[in-house]
């Protein structure tokens, strides 16, 4: 490895201890310390303390060398003390008997009120022309300052008593408004890059001669980064400050897009430690087992300080570790009465930290309408959580609630629960009423009866059903009551009978439900009419005259048809036709009659056997007795009587009949 590359390495490495040092502050109530500017062996070192209030006392220096336990005060023959912008500073020729040891600030006449510790971490000044480093953060439109530090070989030997500023290989010209050198002291010089802006971004360098030269210092306008967030926050942060520690929990301060070198500290009681950013999320630097660090306390402050070169002093935030509490066993109240809001199931957790979940099951069921409310006791800094469950459902009745007590987050601790079975008591919400009908006779007298029922839905315990009627004479026969139950429910059945007669004025008949634990009653009633005593009798009346005006219409309809049909036949009987058909008739004597009588006594209706001019029925038997019919005087005396019309077919219908055996016979009326 060349002498440059090794030159590069630890110039860079003494950078970074000075800019550690730069913003290292240890905080407390009391105040903040820090190491101004780099500090290496054998220069002067620049401690500064800054009270967040005026401490009204003189102010001592405390240090305690690295490996010793021994608190020494600060000799005031060899340093320098001094105050400005409320901030008192320290300033030494240090020697490396300094490195590494831990220094306070302190009130001299209260020791409790004081600064936490700071470490100085000091470096030598390396090669043989020295040290460059950067003085200040680099800010557009601000002056930017660089400062050389000889080597002691340097110093020494004064071999090296010119220097030449460089920016990007070529030599600065310091004149005024741009570039302005300062010696501080033989052992510090600075330059000073007065309102730096984007063209003085660059390479930096001090040539001691022309072999020797410094490390170079790039100088560029840095990005600054993001506020930290300290965490993980839960949703009570904002009440408690909290951070919860418990066994294997992490802590973390987040920052993003600052430009590197970006330093994160934590501050932890007395303690300083400097975190590394995560390899698997940018900009997340963790604290691993944070519990480990509260040695029994249940809370402890914790300030997360992040600082790079844009930033003239550290971003810094603050919050609580606190310890896990479990609380107490959940407190499962479970509603005696569905009334109101006596119907109100609550759980209650006492002293946990944080505010845990509560969950409430009915059976496996998980009810989804909990209201759960946290109280924060801020002298316990204990949360009490209720979970109520306003809606009751009587279905429940008879199975078991438990209520379950689990953090919103895994602290690691055990799951509670209690459990309880449901008995609740609560009145039905419907009164059903039903009604039957039934009439009877008795001498003469008609009576009606009403089997009436009354119904509750479901109760418990099961409720009285009463009857009640606004006439004194209606009252019931007999009663009969019974309660169906199932599933720590009940269903109340009343049962009665009333009679009614045609003497009664009617009236209202009334159940209604009596509950032991409930002030309220349900009622159904039924309107009791007058009308309900003849109703047996008026529907046999109606059935009678129904029936008498049937018949006389159709006896009239029967009459009017027979008329209709008299008329037409006493049209159509004339003497030549009946003259026809005694000479056909004569000539059929021949052949006995009472074929024609067979023909046609298969399709004869009823009514031919009745003489249509009032005749009686044997006018028609005359078939039976041909012997009468050869007389020729008979037939003339029989012209007038028609008892037989001749069918005159339509031509066309005639020639369908011509081939039928029966075509042209002589039909009965």
């Amino acid at each position: 490895m060349s002498r440059q590359t090794v030159l590069k390495c630890a110039h860079f490495t003494v950078f970074l201890f000075a800019l550690h040092d730069y913003i290292k502050a240890a905080t407390n109530h009391y105040g903040t310390i820090s190491v101004v500017g780099p500090a290496f062996v054998n220069r002067d070192v620049t401690l500064k303390a800054t009270p967040f209030y005026p401490w009204g006392c003189q102010v001592e220096w405390k240090y305690i060398i690295d490996g010793e336990t021994q608190i020494r005060t600060m000799n005031l023959e060899f340093a320098t003390r001094y105050s400005e912008d409320e901030s008192f500073f320290l300033k030494w020729k240090a020697t490396v008997a300094y490195n590494k040891s831990d220094f306070y600030a302190v009130c001299s006449t209260n020791t409790t009120t004081r600064t936490s510790m700071v470490s100085l971490n000091m470096t030598d000044i390396v090669g043989q022309c020295g040290t460059l480093v950067l003085l200040n953060p680099v800010v557009q439109g601000a002056d930017v300052k660089l400062g050389y530090f000889p080597s002691d070989l340097s110093l020494w030997y004064k071999t090296f008593l010119t220097r030449t500023w460089k920016k990007n290989s070529k030599e600065i010209q310091l004149r005024e408004g741009y570039y302005v050198e300062e010696t501080v002291s033989a052992y510090m010089f600075t330059l000073t890059v007065l309102n730096y802006d984007h063209r003085d971004e660059g390479s930096y360098i001090l040539e001691c001669n022309s072999t020797e030269t410094t490390d170079y210092v790039q100088l560029y306008i840095p990005g600054r980064p993001n506020y930290p967030v300290l965490g993980p926050k839960f949703p009570d942060f904002n009440t408690t400050e909290c951070i919860y520690v418990y066994a294997g929990s992490d802590m973390y301060c987040k920052t993003k897009k600052g430009a590197n070198p970006v330093q994160v500290e934590l501050l932890l009681g007395q303690k300083s430690f400097v975190l590394a950013e995560s390899k698997e999320i940018k900009g997340i630097y963790r604290f691993h087992n944070v519990h480990q660090q509260m040695a029994g306390q249940s809370r402890q402050n914790v300030t997360c300080l992040v600082s790079n070169a844009a930033l003239e002093t550290p971003y810094d935030v603050h919050g609580v570790l606190c310890n896990v509490e479990k609380g107490s066993t959940p407190v499962l109240t479970v509603p005696e009465f569905l009334d109101g809001k006596n119907s109100t199931a609550i759980c209650e957790v006492h002293n946990a930290f944080p505010a845990p979940t509560i969950e409430i099951r009915v059976s496996t069921f998980l009810l989804a309408d909990v209201q759960q409310t946290d109280s924060f006791n801020r002298s316990s800094n204990t949360f009490t959580s209720r979970a109520k469950v306003t809606k009751t459902n009587k279905s429940w009745n008879g199975k078991e609630m438990c209520c379950y007590r689990d953090s919103k987050q895994d602290f690691g601790l055990t799951k509670m629960s209690i459990c309880v079975n449901i008995s609740i008591k609560y009145p039905p919400s419907d009164l059903s009423i039903f009604v039957n009908k039934m009439h009877e006779n008795s001498n003469n007298v008609s009576v009606c009866f009403l089997n009436l029922s009354c119904e509750t839905d479901a109760s418990n315990p099961p409720c009285t059903i009463e009857w009640s009627s606004d006439k004194d004479d209606i009252r019931y026969l007999q009663n009969n009551n019974w309660t169906n139950g199932e599933n720590g429910s009940f269903r109340s059945v009343s049962n009665v009978l009333f009679n009614v007669t045609k003497d009664m004025a009617g009236g209202t008949i009334t159940c209604s439900t009596r509950c032991d634990h409930f002030p309220s009653h349900l009622n159904a009633s039924y309107e009791v009419s007058v009308s309900e005593s003849t109703k047996n009798s008026a529907p046999q009346a109606t059935q009678q005259w129904h029936m008498s005006v049937f018949y006389a219409v159709a006896g009239t309809i029967f009459l009017l048809l027979i008329a209709a049909l008299a008329f037409r036949l006493f049209r159509r009987c004339k003497p030549h036709v009946y003259a026809t058909l005694l000479r056909q008739r004569t000539s059929a004597v021949r052949e006995p009659v009472t074929h024609v009588y067979d023909t046609v006594q298969p399709n004869l209706e009823p009514t031919v056997y009745y003489n249509l001019r009032g005749g009686s029925a044997s006018a028609v038997e005359i078939n039976n007795a041909p012997q009468h019919l050869e007389s020729e005087g008979n037939r003339r005396s029989n012209e007038n009587e028609c008892h037989y019309d001749y069918v005159d077919f339509p031509s066309d219908l005639r020639d369908r009949q011509a081939n039928r055996p029966d075509a042209n016979y002589i039909h009965p009326l």
